[in-house]
């Protein structure tokens, strides 16, 4: 079938599925979840969500408020981890809006819309509504303001009584993760609608406003003084009259004011598995009824969760004024806490809620009181995105069973309301090394499209502020291949169509940086390789010598992968350009790079580059070097002929002489896949071993704590999750064949290593393909269930090419070409 026919059929099923059901199941960012709570981890059960279907907002009726401009002249200015307000007047501090208002009878449905710079909590009568606004993204040390923002929508009907009721919000001036970005001007807007579209309820000079400044930091710790907030400020009776009016800031830019197309994250309560005191010396294991509600006096306590946790800290006590308690964060005891907090507490009840986002198995609590504090509960609020467990694995080998679960978790851990590289770091959305392994793993274990989505168009638009540079020069391109990954799961046409012209401008810079030779020569800089030395460099960061034949094999990919989504879109504007250019880059690489000698490619040449030395583009020197990246690189994406490619693999998995860490190592999986060399592969997710963590039961960043170039990693981090992607569709033996899986592909494995598997691989629709097989001595059943609305095409393994073959107990003769199954229940057989 021509490919343009096969995209168009899944394109009308595809807009099927979201055009239908968008006029009858209008939904707002929140969602009604059904939490599941089991050994296996937190999840969500099946709900309705799709971003055609959110409420739309085209025009606003509130303005973007701030502080009252002549009562608070210096704090109208916002700052993040590397964006400074342009005044330098970088303050910690809370902007608290109010607004009350009546109402006569219960609407049939209540939907606010709101955002706010840096980050915001919007509370209806005392309840928390929401956190927001999405996390836009950035890059490192990138310092230029996005001229854009993001808003959601809120079904908060529940909240609302008849009679008087309140809007509370405070707004926080200052990002509390790595990755968030500002504006840097201070602002909150809110529409509320009430049954019709046209909002009764916005943000103007009428909403009252004060100055909240009971954050501060010591010695890099935060530190809330609960007696600096005016108390019971949410609750409707609350005596606002002294508030001053709030300031109206610019107008609202439609235009460049952006829905948020995900669902809300959740936030489930989570209480410990286990707490223990400390009495003096040692620590005593208590019960709940014996710590909970009791009178203490100083104390050291530790709670347990027993494993990780992407969290706020949440707790209720009883206390005097400026008593106070220390928490400690720990992902490992005995390692360095993360973002420790102190609490200061006022006279009687505390409830509080860290704003903070931390990862935790446990916590540890230091209580200093001036006689006595009565602790009512101390709990994590468990914060991922609604994930639902659709997707799952096991086999015969106990190895493998434990990886697979392990980075379900881990995966589930960075992803909130973007891709995290772990909960600890939280690093920008231009980390996309990080994150297309991130959604590999989410595609076989949950089935979400919409996360991915709204990240790669975040993405771009961060490319195009930035002028096409990301910090990690290769990341850009791997924004392609995670663009192409995502079409091939879910066949979503528009999106590309939308994407298009920002891949056309990153690979025209790109274009700018082939020397005469058609490598790179001439980039910036060559980040990111591996946490490990080359030479004596550090690959993060290597010289044009080392890192110039491996990001010239991904500008090679991106300008396949770009030719093949230009072509799918029907536009076909630039395809036989990127082809071109790629087969001049084949011919340069295999002319510059090839060691006929050696049998392996070369990292660069020294010397050919314009470029100047910098912080992150060491001086070449007079080398010559064989990383396994490089060739690894060339097979995976055909650069190197087919007949060189099974040696040069095992170059790279016999070499010792580099320890590849596990974020490479997903290219290495990746081309032993491509070169149907499996079995290699299995043998190479024994390395995991050393990546898993069963205290925590998280992924550790490397192979090491600390690798030898020196970097420290932490304990949550999914970028070494391709083993997942890896078993559920080699040993399960399904990928697509077509976009959006309305043709799978079916190759049962059939090695030595492994005696039986089954699992489930989720499909964007909803559905799932179900898979088990068992392997007999001279006998292999392999059962599959294939969706509605699907075919699959079997591959008949070379393995079984003169075994007798049936198909639900019927003999099919013949085993040289491939069959074409209809959707339905299969039991096929090979008995040698």
């Amino acid at each position: 079938m021509n490919i343009k026919i096969q995209v168009v059929l899944v394109v009308i099923a595809f807009l099927s599925s979201w055009g239908i059901q968008a006029q009858v199941k209008q939904h707002a960012n929140n969602i009604n979840y059904q939490i599941v709570k089991d050994s296996t981890g937190i999840s969500v059960c099946p709900f309705y969500f799709n971003p055609r279907s959110l409420y739309p907002k085209k025009q606003w009726e509130g303005k973007w408020i701030w502080l009252n401009q002549l009562k608070y002249p210096e704090y109208q200015f916002t700052n993040s981890t590397w964006i400074e307000n342009k005044n330098g007047n970088n303050r910690t501090y809370k902007s608290f809006f109010r607004k009350k208002f009546d109402l006569k009878n219960l609407p049939d449905k209540a939907i606010l819309f709101a955002s706010g710079d840096v980050s915001f909590n919007l509370y209806i009568n005392d309840s928390l509504v929401c956190h927001g606004p999405v996390n836009i993204g950035g890059d490192y040390f990138d310092k230029t303001p996005p001229a854009y923002w993001y808003f959601s929508s809120y079904d908060v009907k529940p909240y609302l009584r008849q009679g008087e009721n309140v809007i509370a919000a405070e707004v926080y001036s200052w990002a509390f993760e790595l990755s968030e970005v500002t504006s840097t001007n201070g602002r909150f807007l809110c529409d509320l609608s009430l049954d019709g579209d046209k909002p009764e309820i916005f943000t103007d000079h009428s909403w009252k406003c004060a100055l909240d400044t009971c954050y501060s930091t010591d010695n890099e710790r935060l530190v809330f003084n609960a007696n600096n907030e005016p108390a019971r400020w949410k609750k409707i009776n609350f005596n606002d009259q002294h508030w001053a009016e709030a300031s109206e800031k610019a107008p609202v830019n439609s235009a460049m004011l952006f829905q948020n197309d995900i669902p809300s994250v959740i936030n489930v309560p989570i209480s410990p598995q286990k707490i223990s005191v400390l009495y003096r010396s040692h620590w005593e294991d208590v019960t709940n009824e014996n710590f909970f509600g009791k009178i203490e006096v100083d104390r050291e306590f530790l709670l347990d969760f027993g494993k990780n946790m992407s969290a706020r800290i949440n707790f209720s006590l009883m206390a005097n004024v400026d008593d106070s308690l220390v928490i400690m964060p720990f992902e490992k005891l005995n390692y360095e806490p993360n973002r420790s907090f102190r609490y200061v507490c006022r006279n009687g009840v505390n409830n509080f809620l860290t704003p903070n986002l931390h990862v935790f198995r446990f916590l540890k609590v230091k209580v200093y009181t001036k006689s006595s504090v009565k602790i009512n509960s101390f709990q994590a609020d468990f914060s991922s995105y609604p994930v639902q467990y659709r997707g799952d694995f096991s086999c015969s080998d106990t190895l493998y069973n434990q990886v697979w679960d392990i980075i379900r978790w881990t995966t589930q851990l960075c992803m909130n309301d973007m891709f995290f590289d772990s909960p600890k770091h939280q690093e920008p959305i231009a980390c996309t090394g990080d994150y297309l392994i991130e959604s590999l793993s989410n595609y076989y274990a949950f089935g979400d499209p919409w996360l991915v989505r709204q990240n790669l168009i975040q993405t771009a638009r961060m490319l195009e502020k930035n002028d096409y540079q990301m910090f990690h020069t290769s990341y850009s391109l791997l924004w392609v291949q995670m663009m192409k990954q995502y079409f091939q799961y879910t066949g979503d046409t528009l999106l590309i169509k939308q994407m298009m012209p920002y891949v056309h401008n990153l690979l025209s810079k790109f274009e700018t940086y082939q020397g005469s030779n058609f490598l790179l020569s001439n980039s910036p800089n060559y980040m990111f390789m591996d946490w490990i030395n080359i030479h004596e460099f550090n690959a993060h960061h290597p010289p044009a010598v080392i890192g110039m034949g491996y990001l010239t094999a991904f500008y090679y990919k991106a300008l396949i992968d770009a030719a093949y989504l230009d072509e799918c879109t029907g536009a076909a504007s630039k395809s036989q350009d990127y082809l071109k250019i790629a087969d001049n880059i084949k011919i340069g690489f295999n002319k510059e790079l090839w060691d006929a000698d050696k049998g392996l490619y070369k990292d660069g040449i020294p010397f050919i580059t314009d470029v100047q030395p910098n912080k992150w583009l060491p001086a070449d020197k007079e080398i010559v070097t064989y990383s396994p990246h490089v060739n690894t690189l060339a097979v995976l994406y055909d650069i190197a002929p087919r007949d060189r490619q099974n040696a040069l693999m095992k170059y790279v998995v016999e070499q010792e002489e580099y320890e590849l860490q596990p974020y490479f190592m997903s290219y290495v999986l990746a081309a032993l896949k491509h070169t149907e060399n499996i079995e290699e592969g299995l043998r190479q997710i024994d390395l995991w071993k050393n990546a898993i963590d069963l205290t925590t039961h998280t992924l550790k960043e490397n192979w090491q704590d600390v690798t030898v170039s020196g970097y420290g990693g932490d304990y949550s981090h999914a970028w070494g999750g391709s083993p997942l992607y890896f078993l559920s569709q080699n040993i399960l033996g399904i990928s697509q064949e077509e976009p959006g899986f309305k043709m799978i592909r079916v190759n049962p494995y059939v090695g030595d290593q492994i005696t039986w598997a089954k699992g489930k691989v989720p499909v964007f629709d909803g559905s799932v393909i179900s898979v088990s097989w068992k392997r007999l001595p001279g006998h292999y059943i392999y059962s599959i269930t294939i969706p509605e609305n699907s075919t699959a095409v079997l591959v008949h393994p070379e393995r079984f090419r003169n075994a007798t073959v049936c198909i639900n107990s019927k003999i099919v003769h013949k085993t040289s070409g491939n069959l074409i199954l209809s959707s339905g229940n299969y039991v096929i057989e090979y008995t040698e």
